[in-house]
């Protein structure tokens, strides 16, 4: 799925951060808000890593383009 490693560890990444973000939703509406509140932060910020080292990686692919 990965050709390179650094396309790896933000896929990952991304993984990760996309049960994460959900499952801190879905705590929100329980009892438990406080984990609930730090689940969402912590994958929404490894949503936007993942996304900008995508991003940034995204040159490797194509080397003779612009």
């Amino acid at each position: 799925m990965a050709a390179n490693r650094q396309q790896g560890a933000y896929l990952t990444e991304f993984l990760v951060a996309f049960t994460t973000f959900p499952a801190g939703l879905v705590l929100l509406t329980s009892a438990s808000r406080g984990i609930g509140i730090l689940l969402t932060i912590v994958g929404l910020g490894m949503l936007v890593h993942s996304s900008i080292g995508f991003y940034r990686i995204k040159k490797l692919e194509f080397p003779g383009e612009p």
